[in-house]
């Protein structure tokens, strides 16, 4: 854009006009060119075969507080789509997360196979 502009026009701080312009125009941000090399193909989960074989978790994080916990922990099988939403602390450790799935999963279901 700079370089088609510059050829017929000229003024002091140009370049920095230019891409300020750019960067506020929301057609320009939808119409450019990525620069990236394109995405590789999907690689889709294998299909559960069994009961607890193939467990899903996620976390929703800065939720309003509800007895002193502001994330959420989500663990869903995924073959029955049973799912546990389980409270955590806001500063909660991997070692904290393995103790409250131990507490509030395992002790429901037991080892996955």
């Amino acid at each position: 854009m700079i370089e088609i502009v510059t050829r017929d026009f000229y003024w002091k701080k140009l370049t920095e006009w230019i891409r300020d312009y750019v960067r506020s125009c929301d057609e320009c941000q939808h119409s450019k060119f990525q620069r990236h090399a394109k995405y590789g193909l999907h690689q889709l989960l294998e299909v559960p075969y069994a009961v607890r074989s193939s467990i899903a978790t996620d976390f929703i994080t800065q939720v309003p507080e509800s007895q002193g916990k502001t994330q959420i922990m989500g663990v869903v099988d995924r073959f029955t789509k049973m799912g546990h939403f389980i409270g955590l602390h806001e500063n909660a450790t991997a070692k904290d997360v393995a103790d409250t799935c131990l507490r509030e999963v395992w002790k429901l279901h037991g080892l996955s196979t």
